[in-house]
């Protein structure tokens, strides 16, 4: 289902992540926030920027956003990009000079279409008037606690459903149309080819938003055969009039062989005709 945040000049988009933890994000605006009038709102703009670029999975720019000490730690984990975040709180400890900002972010889970959300909690320092987030060390007694257990009989994991093989790959699961002003109409593309060794046949499960229109009219393809879904997206129905992140997944299944796969389109809708904001 459509999942909608609307914000004033935020950027909200998406990306699914889990391993990066809660750490970090982009730069919306390009210039630092500094503490200057309110050290809370300077701290909610740093955040904000820091996870528009977690959301693009720009990683370089996300190093901007942290502490010198952490920068190291950072590039040594694996990283993935965000669906969307939404801020859950902010708390400034006694003295102002650190604080602890909680975000909630949706996460995909490979057995469920649907995604499900979970809060991480990073921790900042202001560092000459200007917020940075502190990531985490990596815990060196980790392997021995792991270790420590190595004597208890090992549970019995329950037995895992064959995974079904891949009959469509995609040259990529995720489309950003940008901005997309009311009453506009833009096109996601997702192409793809048939690497089975037979034909496939696909339907649609879940088409997730009903601003979304199924293009494409050929169901089967030969193997080998190349081709493209096509979606429109036409926000004409939805009411906003701010400037809204909208992130939407179409959750396809292919047969004989049964695989899912789930296409994530991502629009910045701006209220009125006008052309979009110069970044």
């Amino acid at each position: 289902m459509l999942q909608r945040r609307a914000t004033k000049r935020r950027v909200h988009a998406c990306f699914p992540a889990a391993g990066l933890l809660a750490a970090l994000c982009l730069l919306a605006a390009g210039v630092p926030a500094t503490a200057s009038s309110s050290s809370e709102e300077a701290l909610r703009t740093r955040v904000e920027q820091l996870y528009a670029a977690y959301q693009q999975g720009d990683w370089s720019r996300m190093e901007k956003y942290l502490t010198k000490e952490s920068k190291p730690f950072f590039r040594s984990q694996t990283k993935k990009p965000l669906l969307a975040h939404q801020i859950q709180s902010i708390k400034l400890d006694p003295g102002g000079e650190t604080a602890s900002v909680v975000v909630e972010i949706p996460v995909l889970s490979p057995m469920m279409p649907q995604h499900i959300s979970t809060r991480q909690t990073t921790q900042w320092r202001l560092v000459k008037g200007v917020w940075y987030v502190e990531y985490p060390r990596p815990d060196p007694n980790a392997m021995q606690s792991l270790l420590g257990t190595a004597h208890r009989p090992p549970t019995p994991a329950p037995p895992r459903p064959p995974v079904p093989p891949t009959e469509l790959k995609f040259q990529y699961t995720w489309v950003g149309l940008e901005y997309v002003h009311h009453g506009e109409v833009k096109v996601a593309r997702f192409p793809f080819t048939n690497v089975s060794n037979h034909e496939v046949a696909m339907e649609v499960v879940e088409l997730g938003s009903d601003c979304l229109r199924m293009k494409t009219q050929q169901k089967a393809f030969k193997p080998g055969e190349s081709g493209a879904l096509e979606f429109e997206f036409d926000p004409t129905y939805l009411q906003f009039n701010v400037e809204e992140a909208f992130t939407t997944t179409v959750v396809l299944k292919t047969q004989p062989g049964g695989a899912l796969a789930r296409l994530t389109i991502a629009a910045m809708l701006e209220p009125g005709d006008g052309p979009p904001p110069k970044p």
